[in-house]
């Protein structure tokens, strides 16, 4: 009977042992990780940062016609990345379509004017498909890094159609615009 008593003392401090060993707090040791993943990119540069169109009258603008058409040069250097997507860069701005034709134009500009943007190594004519917000400009090809390119514009001001003209007023027009480089 007492080897039973004992061997019951035995089993309750050993069930005790084994419960406070269970109910012990867990130990956790967290570790974050992150990483940047990107595509690759292009350094994007513009030869100049204000273009002045100089002083027109309202009189010069006619329907159809692009007023002093002034040439400025993108360039796109030292592109890292490739994979599997299509090089580009998206240009944007704000402006209206007027008489089909996109001008680029700010907030509190001259009636009825704005800047059109056609992308040329020549002097362009008004007829010439025009740069719009959300362009996009393939670059290379798909799964292609860029060669180091220039890419020529001519922006000039512009009235549109002949329903743009009827509305043109004085003073001064401004536009502003962004080239963006993508894989997309």
């Amino acid at each position: 009977m007492r080897l039973m008593q004992c061997y019951r003392k035995a089993a309750s401090v050993l069930a005790l042992t084994w419960s406070v060993v269970l109910a012990a707090p867990a130990q956790a040791e967290t570790i974050n990780f992150s990483a940047m993943l990107t595509n690759g990119t292009c350094a994007l540069s513009l030869d100049r940062s204000i273009l002045p169109l100089g002083t027109v009258s309202p009189l010069q603008f006619t329907p159809g016609r692009l007023l002093a058409p002034k040439p400025f040069t993108l360039f796109i250097r030292n592109c890292t990345g490739s994979g599997l997507f299509t090089p580009q860069v998206s240009v944007f701005g704000n402006g209206v379509t007027q008489d089909n034709k996109w001008l680029f134009r700010n907030a509190g500009s001259a009636a009825g004017i704005g800047i059109m943007v056609i992308q040329s190594d020549t002097v362009p004519d008004y007829s010439q498909s025009e740069i719009k917000d959300g362009t996009i400009i393939q670059v290379a090809n798909t799964g292609q890094i860029p060669a180091d390119q220039e890419l020529t514009f001519y922006a000039g001001a512009s009235c549109g159609g002949t329903t743009g003209c009827a509305e043109i007023g004085s003073g001064e027009v401004t536009a502003t615009l962004m080239f963006d480089f993508a894989y997309q």
